[in-house]
């Protein structure tokens, strides 16, 4: 059996190469939603953890909106 990595690697490649299945392109749509929805929980947890004072340059959106309107990234 091969981890998630490997067949999501494996999708990836037959796909740039113009080989993938209608079913392998059902399961890289499902991988990259898992990654994706993966990403965005992270993402979440991140800003809802972080700095008080918002730092110039941060990438996290709750950050950038802070910075943006002058008041700390948890408010």
């Amino acid at each position: 059996m091969t981890t998630q990595p490997e067949r999501l690697h494996h999708l990836l490649d037959r796909a740039r190469r113009g080989v993938i299945l209608p079913a392998e392109g059902e399961q890289l749509a499902e991988l990259v939603a898992h990654l994706v929805a993966a990403q965005c929980t992270d993402q979440l947890a991140v800003c809802d953890a972080h700095h008080l004072p918002p730092v110039a340059g941060c990438p996290y959106p709750r950050c950038r909106a802070a910075a943006a309107a002058g008041r700390a990234a948890t408010a």
